[in-house]
C-alpha cells in the first residue's frame, strides 16, 4: 500500500516499480472517489439546487463570448506577472513553487494597493500608466533572474497532490459559473462591485468618496479595489466582468493558501487535507463572488506561513508581515483578526524558542503602517491622500528594509513546548465547556452547523498538543489555529453584549462584527485542524484510507439538511456546492432583478448608455452625484453600470436599520432638501414621475417602462474631477 512517508524515506530516483505502484493506487483513489460522488448526487434526489451540467453548459454559453475572453485577458496578465516575479523570487530565495507563487501574488497585490493611493489622486491611475508598471515589473523580474542557478526542489510529498485534487473536485462547476455569471452572485457584494467600476470609469480615486451605491456605510476596502481595478483597466474591461473573471483563481488561491499554513502547522499532509476540508466551510461558497471577506483568508493564511514558518529568515518575515497588512487593506474586520493571530504567535514563540522577537515585532509594525490609511479612512479621519499614501509606502520601505538585513532566527536554550500546549489544551476545553453550558451563542448545540467539522477540529487539537509534547522544535506553528478560534471566542464574548447596549452606531459595528467570527472565522480554523488530524492518520495509519474516509466526509451529504440555501452559513456537502454553482451557471443568479445574469435589463441599459455619453462629453465627473428616487431600497444598477455616485431616497427607507446607518440613502421627508441641493440628474425608479413637481426645473432624457432619467435644464459644464 502506497503510505504517507513517500518523500521523505523514498529513494533519490524512485524506481520503475513504484512508479507503478504510485500510479496503481492514483487510479484507485479517483474511481473511489468518483463513486462517492455518484452516490452523493444520488442521495441529494430531488435538490433545490439541480446538478444537471448540460443546463450549467447551456446557460455558461449565453454570455460565455463576454466572460471568457475577460478571463482570458485577466489570466494572461496575472499569469505573465506571477510567473516572472516567482521565477526571480525562487531564484534569489529557497521558496518552493508555491510559496513563490503565494509570495508573488502578495508582491503584485500590495503594489496595486500603493499605486491606487498614489497614482488614484493624482489622476494617474490610468490604463497607460498602468499597462507601463506592469511591463516595467515584467521585465525587470525577468531580467534580474537571468543567469541564476536552478530553483531548489522539494521534497516529494503526497500533500500538494492532495490539495490540487481538492480544487480540482470544484473546479468545474466553478468554471461554468464564472463563465455564466457576468456580475458577481451573491446578495450583498453588488455595492462593492460599483465602487470599484466608480474607480475604473473615471481613472480616479478618492478614498473618501469611493461609495457609488451608497445604500451602505461607507465602508472603502482599497486593498481589495486596488488589484481588481488594476486589472480591470490593464485589460480594458469593466470591474464587474473582471471581478467575475477572477473566481476560478482566487478559489485556487485560496487552497494554496490553506496548503501552506497547514504545511507550516501540521506537515504537507495536514496542509492537503486542510484544502480538502476547506471545500466544507462558507467562507468556500462565498470566495465565488470574490468578495472582499473571501479575498482576506488566503493572505493572512499566507502571511502567517511566512512568518510564523519553519525557516526563520527576514525575507520571510517580510512577505508574511505585508501579506498581513494588505489582508488588512482588504477586510478591516478580518485583516485585524490575522493581525491578533500574529502577535499572540510571535509571543508563544518567543516564550518555546526564545527568538525572532524583535524582528517579527518590528516586521509587524511596518506592516501597521501599510495598513494605517485604511484604517483612518474606514473610521471617517479626513487626511490628505498626499498624508495617507506616504504612510503606506513607508510601511513598505520598512518592510524592503527589513528584507535585505539579512536577519536569521536563532533559539537560546532548548525549546519548550509548555506555551504551545498550553494555548491548545485552553482552547480545547474552552470550546467543549461553552457548548456543555448550552447557552452560548458561539458554541451552539450543534456547532453553529459544523457538527462534523467540529468534532474533527477537536480531534485535531488533540493531535496538535501531543506532536508538540514529543517533539518540541518540530512545530513551532503548530498552536496557529488554537490562537486563531483563541481570537475568535475573547473577541466574541468582548463584542457581542454591544448588539443590545451603546449607541446605535455600536450596535451596528457589534452585530456585523460578530457573524464574521462565527460563519467566516472559525470554521476556516477548524478545516485547518480537520487536515491536520487526518494528516497524521495518514503518516501513523495509511494514506489511502485516511484520504478516502476525508474525501467520503466532504463529498457526501452526511449531514442531513431540510432546506439548503447557498447564503447558509452552516456545513454543507461538496456535492451541495456543486448544485449552487450549476444551477447558477444554467439560469443566472440575480432572480428578481431585471436580468438574472447582467443584473441590468434594457430599461436600466437606456440610462446608463445616456449617462455614459454625459461622462464622455464632460458633463458628469468624479464628485457627481445623481439622485434616485426608487420605490426600494436595494437600487444599485446604475452605480453598478456607470460607476456614478447615486443618492438613494425611498419610501422603504428606515432611520434605524443596522445596515443602512450612515449611508447616503434617504425617507421621502428628505425629498424637499434633496431637491434644494440641485444635483444635475434624477432617476425615477418604479414611482409616477408626476408625483414629483419639482421635476419642472428637469428635462426628460429617457423614458422607459419603469425607470425614467432627468437632467437639470440649466446644468451646464462640470462635476469634473
Amino acid at each position: 500500500m502506497v503510505t504517507a512517508t513517500y518523500g521523505h524515506d523514498a529513494p533519490a530516483k524512485p524506481s520503475r516499480r513504484h512508479w507503478w505502484a504510485v500510479g496503481a493506487w492514483s487510479i484507485v483513489i479517483a474511481a473511489a472517489i468518483a463513486l462517492i460522488s455518484w452516490l452523493a448526487v444520488r442521495r441529494l434526489g430531488n435538490y433545490r439546487y439541480p446538478l444537471d451540467v448540460s443546463a450549467a453548459v447551456r446557460g455558461a454559453a449565453t454570455t460565455a463570448r463576454e466572460t471568457g475572453t475577460t478571463a482570458a485577458l485577466v489570466w494572461t496578465i496575472l499569469g505573465l506577472e506571477l510567473w516572472a516575479v516567482g521565477r526571480w523570487l525562487r531564484s534569489r530565495s529557497d521558496l518552493s513553487f508555491g510559496e513563490a507563487a503565494a509570495a508573488a501574488t502578495v508582491l503584485l497585490w500590495g503594489g496595486a494597493y500603493v499605486a491606487l493611493l498614489t497614482l488614484g489622486p493624482l489622476g494617474l491611475y490610468r490604463p497607460l500608466v498602468l499597462r507601463g508598471l506592469l511591463l516595467a515589473v515584467f521585465g525587470a523580474a525577468v531580467l534580474a533572474a537571468r543567469g541564476a542557478g536552478a530553483p531548489r526542489r522539494g521534497a516529494r510529498s503526497w500533500g500538494p497532490w492532495i490539495a490540487a485534487a481538492a480544487f480540482a473536485l470544484t473546479a468545474g462547476p466553478l468554471l461554468l459559473m464564472q463563465l455564466g455569471s457576468p456580475v458577481s452572485p451573491f446578495m450583498d457584494v453588488l455595492p462593492y462591485v460599483a465602487s470599484t467600476e466608480k474607480i475604473v470609469t473615471f481613472e480616479f480615486y478618492d478614498a473618501f468618496e469611493n461609495d457609488a451605491a451608497g445604500i451602505w456605510p461607507p465602508r472603502q476596502v482599497p486593498g481589495c479595489d486596488g488589484i481588481l481595478s488594476l486589472l480591470a483597466l490593464a485589460a480594458g474591461r469593466s470591474a464587474r466582468l473582471t471581478t467575475t473573471s477572477l473566481i476560478v483563481p482566487v478559489a485556487a488561491l485560496n487552497v494554496l493558501a490553506i496548503y501552506l499554513v497547514g504545511r507550516q502547522v501540521g506537515g504537507p499532509l495536514g496542509g492537503g487535507m486542510a484544502a480538502l476540508f476547506l471545500l466544507q466551510t462558507f467562507l468556500w461558497r462565498r470566495s465565488a463572488d470574490v468578495r472582499s471577506t473571501a479575498l482576506a483568508f488566503p493572505l493572512i493564511a499566507i502571511g502567517l506561513a511566512f512568518l510564523l514558518g519553519t525557516r526563520r529568515r527576514s525575507g520571510r518575515l517580510a512577505l508574511g508581515a505585508l501579506a498581513l497588512g494588505v489582508a488588512f487593506a482588504v477586510n478591516p474586520l478580518i485583516g485585524v483578526f490575522g493581525m491578533q493571530v500574529a502577535s499572540l504567535g510571535t509571543v508563544v514563540e518567543w516564550l518555546d524558542f526564545r527568538r525572532l522577537f524583535v524582528a517579527r515585532a518590528l516586521a509587524l509594525a511596518a506592516a501597521c503602517l501599510v495598513a494605517l490609511p485604511v484604517l483612518f479612512i474606514n473610521l471617517g479621519i479626513r487626511f490628505s491622500m498626499a498624508v495617507l499614501a506616504p504612510v503606506a509606502v513607508l510601511g513598505c520601505g520598512l518592510l524592503v528594509a527589513l528584507a535585505r538585513a539579512g536577519v536569521k532566527g536563532r533559539g537560546r536554550g532548548a525549546p519548550t513546548p509548555w506555551a504551545r500546549i498550553a494555548i491548545i489544551v485552553a482552547v480545547m476545553f474552552t470550546a467543549l465547556h461553552y457548548h456543555a453550558r448550552g447557552d452560548s451563542e458561539f458554541f451552539t448545540y450543534d456547532w453553529f452547523g459544523y457538527p462534523v467539522l467540529a468534532l474533527l477540529a477537536l480531534c485535531g487539537l488533540a493531535a496538535a498538543a501531543e506532536a508538540a509534547w514529543r517533539r518540541p522544535t518540530r512545530w513551532p506553528a503548530i498552536a496557529v489555529p488554537a490562537l486563531a478560534l483563541l481570537v475568535a471566542i475573547v473577541d466574541f464574548e468582548i463584542t457581542a453584549p454591544w448588539r443590545f447596549q451603546g449607541s446605535l452606531e455600536t450596535r451596528a459595528l457589534a452585530s456585523a462584527a460578530t457573524p464574521k467570527m462565527i460563519l467566516y472565522w472559525s470554521p476556516y480554523w477548524m478545516a485547518l485542524l480537520a487536515g491536520l488530524w487526518f494528516g497524521m492518520l495518514a503518516r501513523s495509519w495509511a494514506l489511502v484510507p485516511a484520504l478516502l474516509l476525508g474525501a467520503l466526509l466532504v463529498i457526501y451529504p452526511v449531514r442531513h439538511v431540510q432546506e439548503p440555501l447557498d447564503y447558509d452559513g452552516a456545513e454543507l456537502s461538496v456535492a451541495g456546492t456543486w448544485g449552487f454553482h450549476l444551477t447558477h451557471a444554467a439560469r443566472g443568479y440575480w432572480a428578481g432583478r431585471g436580468d438574472r445574469r447582467w443584473v441590468l435589463d434594457e430599461n436600466w441599459g437606456a440610462v446608463a448608455d445616456a449617462l455614459r455619453r454625459e461622462i464622455d462629453e464632460g458633463r458628469i465627473g468624479y464628485y457627481t452625484h445623481v439622485l434616485q428616487i426608487s420605490a426600494g431600497q436595494e437600487s444599485v444598477e446604475l452605480a453598478l453600470a456607470t460607476g456614478i455616485s447615486v443618492d438613494v431616497v425611498t419610501p422603504t427607507f428606515n432611520p434605524n436599520n443596522y445596515w443602512t446607518l450612515g449611508s447616503r440613502m434617504r425617507g421621502l421627508d428628505a425629498l424637499d432638501a434633496a431637491f434644494a441641493e440641485r444635483p444635475p440628474y434624477v432617476v425615477i425608479e418604479s414611482l409616477l414621475p408626476a408625483s414629483f413637481p419639482q421635476l419642472a426645473v428637469y428635462e426628460r432624457m429617457v423614458e422607459r417602462s419603469y425607470v425614467h432619467l432627468y437632467r437639470l435644464k440649466e446644468a451646464g459644464e462640470g462635476g469634473g474631477q
